[in-house]
């Protein structure tokens, strides 16, 4: 059985240092995080505006009993 050269295929060879900075990913990777992150600040959005809405509700009732 023949090596394979992958040099003259344009592949080039990394150490052990450069394999741990290399960042991995694609296009399941982007989309799950992208996806996550969409939900996260969906979700952030809807809860700041329920709180919202419960502290003025809480503020009308108060002021309408205590008046």
């Amino acid at each position: 059985m023949k090596n394979l050269k992958l040099e003259n295929l344009g592949v080039q060879e990394m150490n052990t240092t450069e394999m741990t900075k290399v960042e991995g990913g694609g296009f399941l990777n982007d989309l799950l995080f992208n996806t996550l992150a969409t939900v996260g600040l969906t979700a952030g959005i809807l809860l700041i505006n329920a709180l919202a809405f419960v502290k003025k509700e809480v503020n009308d009732v108060l002021t309408t009993v205590l008046s």
